[in-house]
């Protein structure tokens, strides 16, 4: 019986898309594999997509795109055990860095055509899962500016990462995690399962999709002097010393923003937020991707 594959690309450059059609077309046997190309081509129907490619009884689904390609397929996906692959071909691929995933075409369905399943954790805020982290303060401001930014790539993430520093705005939370309860002004608040961020920046270089755990990192918000070397710690990977940050491996956690707050950010998108309260959990090995690992 053939492998049925869904392979779901988030349309971009015209020429990259073309170039994946003919390399699938080349490499996927048509005796042993029955593949379906679809492209998505505006916010949400990616969604749709994988909605039908379930409905279809796909053996995988594979994810062409970035972080919130990915996030779009899994939030569809949820906990049905369904089998994932990715071919990153978004800006940061903060997810692909993590578990190594050739950033090359070529070489990341070569991955594929192995089918090295592993079993990864991913994590739920209220009502959506995430496979690579999600954030507030900072974090959910900076893709909220990255996304309005018509340069793309790492000069867009520069130009956001300034104009976020310039006109970050106070936000308070209180966070209960394993019995202890954090009052906090936070410069970056991130809960994450993956040790990329996107671009090799990393705020949780610590972290492991297969450990049954979150990394949660807490940097205050205090001065403007101090947040710029924070962040330029961040940029360059150098030593956060004792009482700069929290670094913290947790289970679950619950979150309350003591004002409202009009975003966050999930695998790397800006989403509206208007909820009272969150709940972040794990779930220990749910999903299976192919990786190199």
């Amino acid at each position: 019986m053939r492998i049925k594959i869904h392979f779901i690309i988030k349309l971009s450059n015209s020429k990259i898309v073309e170039r994946i059609k003919e390399e699938i077309r080349i490499k996927f046997d048509r005796n042993k594999y029955q593949v379906k190309i679809c492209e998505s081509s505006f916010k949400g129907e990616t969604k749709t997509l994988a909605k039908e490619a379930i409905l279809d009884k796909t053996d995988l689904i594979v994810a062409c795109g970035g972080d919130g390609t990915i996030n779009e397929i899994l939030n569809e996906i949820k906990e049905r055990g369904l089998k994932i692959a990715i071919v990153p071909i978004g800006s940061g691929n903060g997810i692909a860095r993590h578990f190594n995933i050739p950033l090359n075409i070529s070489r990341a369905l070569d991955l594929i055509l192995k089918q090295n399943y592993s079993y990864v954790d991913i994590g739920k805020v209220n009502d959506l899962f995430f496979l690579g982290n999600v954030a507030f303060g900072l974090g959910a401001d900076f893709i909220k500016n990255y996304q309005k930014i018509k340069y793309q790539g790492l000069f867009g993430y520069f130009l956001a990462f300034v104009k976020t520093l310039f006109t970050i705005r106070e936000k308070h939370f209180i966070i209960d995690v394993d019995g202890e309860r954090i009052i906090t002004n936070p410069l970056v608040l991130i809960i994450s399962n993956t040790n990329q961020q996107g671009y090799n920046f990393t705020v949780t270089p610590k972290a492991k999709t297969d450990d049954g755990l979150l990394d949660m990192v807490i940097i205050e918000n205090i001065s403007n002097f101090k947040n710029f070397k924070n962040i330029f710690k961040i940029i360059f990977g150098l030593k956060f010393y004792p009482g700069e940050r929290i670094y913290k491996k947790i289970g679950n956690l619950n979150l309350t923003p003591q004002k409202p707050i009009d975003n966050i950010q999930i695998d790397g998108e800006n989403l509206r937020a208007n909820d009272s309260f969150y709940e972040i959990k794990l779930f220990k090995r749910k999903l299976q991707l192919i990786s190199p690992n």
